[in-house]
């Protein structure tokens, strides 16, 4: 995974926080599967809307 994923990551993490928002763990490592390819738009959104786990 590279540097550039987890500094988007954090960049947007730090964004919802000044807005007074949090985002949970499961939703970073979602965020990150997505990013690095692992998983598609549409298995992303599957798993946010119902909140099962990513496998």
């Amino acid at each position: 995974m590279g540097h550039s994923i987890e500094q988007s990551m954090l960049t947007a993490e730090i964004s919802l926080r000044m807005e007074g928002l949090s985002v949970s763990d499961t939703c970073k490592d979602w965020c990150r599967k997505l990013l690095a390819g692992e998983i598609t738009l549409e298995q992303y959104l599957t798993h946010v809307i119902s909140g099962s786990e990513v496998r």
